[in-house]
């Protein structure tokens, strides 16, 4: 048979007086009078203004095309590619281990012109590693000097005959030459002869410096 309410209140009757259900207790009273209604709005219109707009503007902002972003991604790679060709200009060695450049150095010999002498003294090391790809002479004219020898770092480039100094002119084309890399422990050297011959424009007797120059990729110098 189960206990009544009042049965199970006299069992602990402390716990009972605290909850309101002992005659005379009026905890809980002031919530006696409660009203059903109250809060029944609360909440209603919660959410209704709130999020309202939200979403609007990336609901707008759609992902692009595929062809848009290609498009994009291509426009992106010219631009770097021409970004990195024109910093090739400022620094043509960054991201190589090994730094290169293109250089020139000279050979010469004093010559007084209308006075035949022979080129002996036309040899020189350079002061770095340098593989010359053009030799360049300030021959004025065709007649001025001969040149029987070119010799680089000991292997001779001339291979047989004699050659017109003026073939070898700052105006010359097609005077490539693939020479062996030249060390500061090498020479170069130039043989030959200025025949006396005093061009056009030119004041017999005056000195006169003929210069043989050695260009090509070298090693940067410290």
């Amino acid at each position: 048979m189960r206990p009544k309410a009042g049965q199970l209140a006299m069992r602990d009757p402390a716990l009972a007086s605290l909850l309101g259900v002992m005659p005379g207790s009026d905890f809980g009273g002031e919530f006696a009078g409660y009203d059903p209604n109250v809060g029944a709005d609360w909440g209603a219109d919660i959410g209704d203004d709130y999020g309202y707009e939200f979403g609007d503007d990336a609901a707008s902002a759609q992902l692009p095309t595929k062809q848009a972003a290609l498009a994009a991604w291509k426009n992106q790679s010219v631009q770097r590619a021409h970004s990195t060709r024109r910093g090739m200009l400022l620094e043509p060695n960054k991201g190589s281990a090994i730094k290169v450049e293109r250089y020139t150095f000279s050979v010469n010999q004093a010559l007084v012109l209308g006075v035949a002498l022979g080129l002996t003294t036309m040899t020189g090391q350079p002061d770095t590693n340098i593989r010359p790809q053009r030799v360049t002479m300030n021959a004025p004219t065709p007649g001025f000097c001969s040149i029987t020898e070119l010799k680089v770092a000991n292997v001779s480039v001339t291979v047989g005959g004699i050659a017109d100094a003026f073939q070898f002119s700052a105006i010359a084309v097609g005077q490539t030459l693939d020479m062996p890399t030249l060390s500061p422990a090498n020479r170069a050297t130039v043989l030959g002869a200025y025949t006396g011959f005093v061009p056009p424009g030119f004041v017999g007797g005056s000195a006169y410096l003929f210069t043989a120059s050695f260009t090509g990729p070298a090693s940067i110098v410290a």
